[in-house]
């Protein structure tokens, strides 16, 4: 489980830098050939940058969810830890519900509105709205399996009230 952990964070983060970077390039590109007479750069870069800018969020999420490092009020984790290490677990597992729950319901919303999107409104070249509303639902379904690994590698590393 852990190598798997491993895996999904590492893929996450590489495919979310590659991502940043090829927003950064076509930002750069459009820049330098707006300067070029004739040229004037790209007309669809602001939208692509955009959606370049949320795929990538959008996929760090399941990085984040895969090495349990988002927003967490670490009071209460270590309160409960230090009150009870079965407590600890229990807080840990409401915590991780409440992430999957999350992700799925982004999963699901976003797959009913990505299925209702089929006008073609994008400035990019044969790119229909629907295409780009997908990434919710893919994002949706692997954070909450990378939020589902991660409490299991929880569970299976908790040792005497304390995680390695």
């Amino acid at each position: 489980m852990k190598k798997l952990q491993k895996i999904m964070n590492e893929l996450a983060t590489w495919i979310s830098v590659i991502l940043c970077v090829a927003m950064m390039v076509i930002l750069l590109a459009n820049v330098i050939l707006r300067f070029i007479p004739g040229i004037g750069g790209f007309s669809w870069y602001m939208e692509s940058s955009q959606y370049l800018n949320v795929w990538s969020m959008l996929i760090a999420g399941i990085a984040i969810s895969a090495e349990r490092s988002h927003l967490k009020v670490a009071a209460v984790d270590d309160l409960t830890l230090k009150v009870n290490p079965t407590l600890h677990k229990i807080q840990q597992g409401i915590v991780a519900a409440g992430i999957i729950v999350f992700y799925l319901v982004m999963a699901y919303s976003g797959a009913v509105y990505a299925s209702k999107s089929k006008q073609a409104i994008s400035t990019m070249p044969s790119l229909k709205m629907g295409m780009v509303y997908w990434m919710f639902p893919v994002a949706g379904v692997l954070s909450a399996i990378s939020a589902a690994v991660d409490y299991i590698v929880f569970l299976l590393d908790f040792k005497g009230g304390a995680k390695e």
